[in-house]
């Protein structure tokens, strides 16, 4: 059964209740390598189809939602029935909405879902055919490309399809006594358009740094923030910008006294946090694909249109995440989660060996994983440095020192940026598996709070 026809059976299971069915089908062709040598590769093929009921309950709506793969109508039908069952047990919807706008049928409605090929691997078979076989160093890695294609329908009469390509490169390198490990990383929408060829230089000349350790005690530091790093922090700051958990007072962004910080000054840098469904290289759905209600989404919205957003713009709040019912509790404009993000420093530029030629003393910090939230109420967060914490003296690198681990606020971070570098595409370390779509700048963090040292590599 097509995916089309799936909505349109679901939509018609529903009978009189208001709901929506999302059809999500998924295809992954993936690479990866171990010890230099081609450990797996293979395509997957999925599909979950996602009904979202809305019948009338004492005292409003309800909202309920099931998930699973759908084979064939019995199997539909069973998923309607537990939409429906789980929206009458949970009573009526704080968040119910009336039904979005309908606007023409999508263009593409009609066309099959996109499936991806051996063909978009070719690049990274053809780079890694060059060097795998290094003698000088062990090399590790993975490379994904997926397309996700979505076929939305309501029972108001909204049709609306999207296609997702996402590629993801990573590639890490260890000396022979595996004392030593630096990682490269890319993200974009096809590996045809990314630069990997520039990967394996990165990880030899992080290794060759590495061969002289420096000790730096653990301690608030001035540190150069790849754009990978950067954009890990400033992902689980967006993925926080809840209004509604502002509002109530839950978050790092609600007002003392009540409401929320938007309009607050966070820096005296000019910096910008921006999301776009319509970004060059980072194109994203423009409209509302969650099925769910929680802090950042309302199951009331699927569908809703999505647009450019200014989270921050000259280091002031502008905006929060916002569902239809949200908004009116803050009294701020309906501002949807928008699946991409780029940021960056109004007038500041160059590359991360510029920024890191201007910061004069310090360390340059590659990566960060196992990143962690210690306190929601200043967004304390909380992870370790990983594959290289390099020592800059008078503006170039002379070593490299241990890892750490970090108690660092994304939020407060804002207020000590020293300087930045140009936005660049990159691929978020310890995010990957979730969000890829990230265009940042490298920037300088001064006092960043690196607390204690780490054994890892």
């Amino acid at each position: 059964m097509r995916s089309q026809d799936l909505v349109e059976l679901g939509l018609a299971l529903l009978g009189g209740d208001r709901g929506a069915v999302l059809v999500e089908q998924s295809s992954v062709a993936n690479l990866r390598w171990a010890n230099s040598t081609l450990t797996t590769n293979g395509i997957t093929d999925d599909r979950t189809v996602h009904v979202v009921a809305h019948p009338e309950v004492d005292g409003g709506l309800g909202a309920g939602t099931a998930s699973a793969e759908v084979r064939d109508r019995a199997g539909l039908e069973a998923l309607v029935a537990e939409a429906r069952a789980s929206a009458r047990a949970g009573g009526a919807a704080a968040d119910a909405a009336p039904p979005v706008e309908v606007g023409p049928a999508a263009s593409d409605w009609d066309e099959e879902p996109v499936v991806t090929a051996p063909g978009e691997l070719a690049p990274v078979g053809d780079l890694l055919g060059e060097v795998l076989a290094d003698p000088g160093i062990d090399l590790f890695g993975y490379a994904e490309h997926s397309v996700t294609t979505t076929h939305l329908g309501t029972s108001a009469g909204l049709r609306l399809r999207h296609a997702q390509p996402a590629a993801r490169f990573e590639l890490s390198g260890k000396s022979a006594g595996r004392s030593r490990s630096a990682w490269a990383g890319r993200a974009g929408r096809h590996f045809a358009d990314m630069d990997l060829a520039s990967t394996p230089d990165e990880v030899r000349r992080g290794l060759a740094a590495q061969e002289t350790r420096i000790d730096v005690a653990p301690g608030r530091h001035r540190v150069v923030l790849s754009a990978s790093a950067v954009a890990d922090m400033l992902i689980y700051l967006l993925w926080s910008a809840s209004a509604r958990d502002a509002v109530e007072g839950h978050s790092a962004l609600s007002r003392h006294g009540g409401g929320t910080r938007v309009g607050e000054q966070l820096g005296a840098q000019p910096f910008w946090l921006r999301s776009d469904p319509h970004a060059e290289g980072l194109e994203c759905a423009d409209h509302v694909l969650s099925t769910r209600s929680s802090s950042l989404s309302s199951a009331f919205d699927a569908g809703l249109p999505v647009t450019g957003t200014d989270w921050v713009a000259e280091g002031q709040l502008r905006s929060l995440i916002t569902t239809r019912h949200s908004a009116g509790l803050a009294g701020l404009p309906v501002t949807p989660y928008v699946d991409n993000l780029m940021a960056g420093v109004a007038g500041r530029s160059g590359s991360l060996d510029e920024l890191a030629a201007r910061v004069g003393d310090g360390l340059l910090v590659t990566c960060l994983w196992y990143i962690r939230e210690v306190d929601a109420q200043s967004l304390l967060l909380t992870g370790l440095t990983r594959d290289g914490v390099y020592v800059v003296r008078d503006g170039e690198v002379v070593g490299a020192a241990g890892n750490f681990r970090f108690n660092e606020s994304p939020l407060e971070m804002l207020g000590r940026i020293v300087d930045a570098g140009a936005p660049v595409q990159c691929l978020p370390r310890e995010w990957g598996d979730w969000f890829t779509r990230a265009r940042v700048a490298p920037m300088v963090i001064d006092g960043f709070n690196l607390s204690t040292a780490s054994e890892a590599v």
